[in-house]
């Protein structure tokens, strides 16, 4: 198989919908030898800031010297994005070579599984699947696990002996499926606690921390919750921020004021990693410093000042509104926004209406894309006047800068399927 065919591979599982459950993920595991048991993971579940954290723990292991896999979901960018590597010499996408020999043997146990009557594996857990492959093939040290949808019944949730589970901010999202409630949402993410596990987290609410504590409790899981009063954020601007957590000074090369917290739940994670990685203050300090996650809080351009951030539900909303505020105050600021339409948008927009001076209004690439003129006319609902639909993100930002003077900023946010269209640069 090579590349083409490869992403011909992938490409045809799309349609494949969302399917919870893992009989299907732990049946195409065995037809390739269950890779997922020889990898060493870091499990990391939550609604907001799951890529961030990720890229922190990624980059202090990399700076360290580890061979660093990480899984992305979704990839935005280009299909190679959801399978990176990391080390000393920085960040990479897998090689086309590399993910040809990988999807070819996950293809093959896919159609062994058809041949025998099974259920077929559906996009995520063929790309799950794919992951475990190329890590196992590139001899990665550790392996770094973003949860797809939930935790319980995701696919990830396969692996058995994880070096930690890291619980990110929890609010409500996917509510047909995860539950009404924080409560039932922090269960379903709190599925991927192991017997024993080594858990971190930090889910904001008081209600998640009740159900981490007891699911921890009835899995003898030893959990470490983060602290407000152990962080102190000392300075901020478009550049990063710099933070205090436990004594010790660090400095983000990321923007956004949430990024304090998702470094501080990275760096904590690192410290209970165990004896055998050797991650000292100054190299946990280098890759805070060091990491990047496109499109949070991405200065996209300086002048323009255009800025790519994926909120895209009430918490993210409410983040990017505090930032706004701290870093923009006086500034007139001008949104682009996108989103799902089984997501919260009408919270999303009551959060941030107060801060934006107008709004262009677009269609995600998706068949969940909810159309801009339906989107425009929540605005209207919510009193905003200056809201127009456009044809999708790149015309909007043309427009946007059409109008933009200096001082002004211009946002895009509600969707991260949006940056896969935006002209980057």
């Amino acid at each position: 198989m090579n590349y083409e065919e490869a992403i011909e591979a992938i490409c045809s599982r799309k349609s494949s919908g969302i399917s919870m459950g893992l009989s299907r993920m732990e049946a195409l595991c065995r037809f390739l030898d269950n890779p997922e048991r020889k990898l060493r993971v870091i499990h990391i579940a939550g609604t907001n800031g799951k890529g961030s954290v990720a890229a922190f723990i990624s980059s202090i292991l990399g700076v360290s010297g580890y061979l660093v896999g990480r899984y992305v979901s979704p990839a935005v960018i280009c299909q190679e994005e959801f399978i990176q590597f990391e080390d000393s010499r920085g960040v990479s996408y897998i090689d086309k070579e590399l993910l040809a020999e990988s999807v070819e043997e996950v293809d093959a146990a896919a159609r062994r599984m058809e041949e025998e009557g099974m259920d077929s594996p559906t996009s995520f857990e063929f790309e799950t699947a794919v992951a475990f492959v190329a890590f196992v093939k590139k001899g990665c040290q550790v392996i770094i696990l973003e949860a797809g949808l939930g935790g319980r019944e995701d696919a990830t949730n396969v692996i058995q002996n994880p070096l930690a589970c890291v619980i990110t901010s929890i609010s409500r999202d996917h509510m047909k499926i995860l539950g009404e409630t924080i409560g039932e949402i922090t269960a379903e993410k709190a599925g991927i606690i192991k017997e024993n596990a080594t858990v971190i987290a930090c889910p904001g609410v008081l209600q998640a921390e009740d159900v981490l504590i007891k699911k921890c409790k009835e899995k003898s899981a030893d959990l470490t919750l983060l602290h407000k009063e152990d962080m102190k954020l000392i300075r901020t601007s478009l550049e990063g921020c710099l933070f205090s957590y436990c004594g010790d000074n660090y400095q983000t090369g990321m923007a956004g004021c949430y990024q304090m917290e998702n470094a501080c739940l990275a760096i904590e994670t690192c410290c209970h990693l165990g004896e055998d990685f050797q991650l000292d203050t100054v190299k946990r300090m280098l890759g805070i410093r060091e990491a990047y996650w496109r499109g949070r809080f991405d200065v996209v351009s300086r002048e323009p000042l255009v800025i790519a951030d994926g909120a895209h539900n009430e918490r993210g909303a409410g983040a990017l509104r505090e930032t706004l505020d701290t870093l923009l105050p006086g500034a007139k600021i001008r949104g682009i926004m996108g989103v799902f339409r089984d997501k919260e948008y009408e919270k999303m927009i009551s959060i941030l209406q107060p801060v934006l001076y107008d709004v262009m209004t677009v269609t995600p690439p998706s068949p969940r894309g909810l159309p801009a003129g339906e989107l425009q006319a929540a605005w209207q609902q919510q009193g905003c006047s200056q809201v127009e639909a456009a044809e999708g993100v790149n015309h909007a930002l043309k427009i946007m800068l059409g109008r933009y003077e200096v001082g002004d900023a211009i946002v895009i946010f509600g969707s991260l399927s949006l940056l896969g269209e935006l002209k980057w640069r």
